[in-house]
């Protein structure tokens, strides 16, 4: 890493690894702005009943090509929906809806193409997370998704199916100051190697 390190007392300190007993003591207390993440799950899914989406082909014998733009939005409204748990104080149920949009990509065998866009599929989520104060708790949310498996049926009417898998992480967050020890502010970084 090319990080520069700055020099406390007389050792050198920068991002990176640290040994155990390695390090100087702290210059400051410092009063720091960050999101602080109370609690997270993740989850791997899979849409595969998914209803199949008819069309009017465009193009002779068309074939699945690919999905494009395959992007998970959180339905609003009503957003994150958090109901207290009484017998477990902290613990909060968690309920959304998400939203799946894609694009199809159909071809066929001369390099015709056919898309079909903004395509939508959604999915629920029920769980319970740790969230010390539900009324100023911040959910959030990161997640990435593919189509995994796709496929024409020509027929009347020509429909399309998708299976899509979603990875996907919900956390209780709260933006607080809290104190920590500092070295200060971080030095001037390296010159960029070209």
């Amino acid at each position: 890493m090319a990080f520069a390190k700055k020099l406390i007392g007389e050792q050198e300190v920068g991002p990176g690894p640290v040994e155990p007993g390695q390090l100087p003591e702290p210059t400051e207390i410092t009063c720091i702005e960050v999101t602080k993440i109370y609690d997270s799950c993740s989850q791997r899914l899979c849409l595969d009943s998914i209803p199949p989406v008819p069309f009017v082909p465009t193009i002779t014998n068309p074939t699945f090509g690919r999905c494009e733009n395959v992007t998970v939005t959180l339905v609003s409204p009503p957003g994150f929906t958090l109901t207290p748990i009484p017998e477990r104080p902290g613990f909060a149920r968690v309920q959304a809806t998400f939203q799946v949009t894609y694009d199809v990509v159909i071809t066929n065998t001369s390099g015709d193409i056919q898309t079909l866009t903004g395509l939508t599929t959604t999915f629920n989520k029920d769980i319970v997370l740790y969230v010390p104060e539900p009324s100023i708790a911040i959910m959030k949310f990161e997640a990435v998704a593919e189509c995994l498996f796709g496929r024409v049926n020509v027929g009347t009417p020509t429909t399309l199916e998708v299976i899509i898998g979603v990875w996907i992480i919900i956390k209780s967050a709260m933006d607080v100051q809290l104190l920590v020890p500092s070295y200060g502010f971080c030095p001037v970084p390296p010159e960029c190697v070209p």
